[in-house]
Order: C-alpha cells, then sequence, then structure tokens
C-alpha cells in the first residue's frame, strides 16, 4: 500500500464535497429565480388568469429541471 493512496482518496472526497455544495447552491439560485419571475410576472400581468398560467408553467419549469439534475446525480452515481 502505498503513501499517496490516503491523500488521494482525501482529495476525491474534498472534491465530492465541492461538487455537492455547488450543486446544493445551484438548486438554490434556481429556486430563487424561479419565484423572483413568478413573482414579477404576477405584478405586470393584465389578468389574473394569464399570470397564473405562466407563474405554473414558470413552476413547472423549475421543478423538471431540479428533477433532472437529481436524475443525472443518482446515474453518475450508479457508473
Amino acid at each position: 500500500m502505498s503513501a499517496t493512496r490516503p491523500l488521494s482518496d482525501m482529495f476525491h472526497l474534498h472534491a465530492r464535497r465541492h461538487q455537492t455544495r455547488r450543486r446544493r447552491y445551484l438548486f438554490h439560485v434556481d429556486i430563487g429565480l424561479g419565484l423572483l419571475i413568478a413573482v414579477v410576472v404576477l405584478l405586470l400581468a393584465p389578468g389574473v388568469a394569464i399570470i397564473a398560467v405562466t407563474a405554473l408553467l414558470i413552476l413547472a419549469i423549475c421543478i423538471v429541471s431540479i428533477l433532472l439534475e437529481r436524475w443525472r446525480s443518482h446515474r453518475r452515481w450508479l457508473k
């Protein structure tokens, strides 16, 4: 067993943790932007029905984005 093996393992552990923190940060940014856009649309659009449809569409896009990211990260773990 080599002395560099534990250092290599620690490097990979730190890299995975950094990637996880980055994904979590991007997740929060996605949610924040989606909510911000939904609020802006609610304030600027003239009709409540149009606002509701647009806000639901934006939220659905955010949810799909989150689910795709989780699915991709899950697939990476399986490899």
